[in-house]
């Protein structure tokens, strides 16, 4: 069975807490766990025991093979594949006007683990990702979200065009962002079901993804530099979203 890895404090209790069919099997480095870090590891290794998760204690030298060097904090959690969902399984979970990440060619997991973060911090419902020209959900992306991948649904899609046209058709307003000529996101009404698509640095949306959308939105510089990073959009746009109901959804 193939695994996935996530590593670190708290992605290592978000994941934890989602449970799921298959539970994680924990690795926690040897020696003296000492201050906060060490407390809360035994913390998340009582109840991982109390849950009847396997924990093995190892080498850190060997969580540092298995992590390429990333900040581990002395715990890692070994799970199932991610559980992906089909579109229609998705928005048949959500309560309430949804609010939906889609993500167009964001092939950097730094970028897609900050755009979850941001995405759930805001209330989003769940995220759309393309099965092409996007990167998968990692054990990078989850270590950047700070686990929040692990509490927000994803669909995987074959055709993120066609995607758009069943979001539309389940009568979700789509967005698209673009660097300029848009609409400001405070003009855009987004109180109810809504998505918005955002796209890689490099390219945007890309055109076919765009041209299906309702309206295109902008956040527009107030300084020499053009425009945000894909990150830090999501940030900005979904704080706009969660102003405008009421601080945010609670999600399905």
């Amino acid at each position: 069975m193939s695994k996935r890895l996530v590593y670190g404090l708290r992605p290592v209790e978000e994941a934890l807490s989602r449970g799921g069919k298959h539970p994680p099997y924990l690795l926690v480095a040897e020696g003296r766990l000492g201050g906060a870090d060490g407390r809360r590891i035994q913390e998340v290794v009582k109840r991982a025991e109390g849950s009847g998760v396997t924990v093995q204690r190892c080498s850190r030298n060997l969580l540092d093979d298995l992590c390429g060097g990333q900040n581990h904090q002395g715990i890692l959690a070994l799970v199932g594949d991610f559980p992906y969902l089909s579109l229609g399984e998705l928005l048949d979970g959500i309560q309430g006007p949804p609010l939906l990440l889609v993500v167009d060619s964001v092939t950097d997991p730094q970028n897609l683990g900050a755009m979850f973060r941001s995405a759930l911090l805001f209330g989003a419902h769940g995220v759309i990702l393309p099965k092409d020209r996007c990167a998968d959900v990692n054990s990078t992306v989850v270590r950047v979200s700070s686990g929040a991948t692990e509490h927000l649904p994803v669909a995987r899609v074959t055709n993120l065009s066609r995607a758009v046209d069943e979001l539309k058709e389940a009568g979700i307003w789509v967005a698209a962002t673009v660097e300029s000529g848009g609409s400001s996101p405070a003009q855009a009404d987004m109180r109810g079901p809504f998505a918005m698509v955002l796209g890689s640095e490099y390219r945007g949306v890309r055109p076919l993804v765009r041209k299906k959308c309702d309206l295109l939105l902008t956040i527009n510089s107030q300084g020499p530099i053009a425009s945000l990073n894909v990150a830090a959009a999501t940030a900005v746009l979904f704080y706009e979203a969660a102003r405008q109901r009421g601080g945010g959804k609670k999600r399905g």
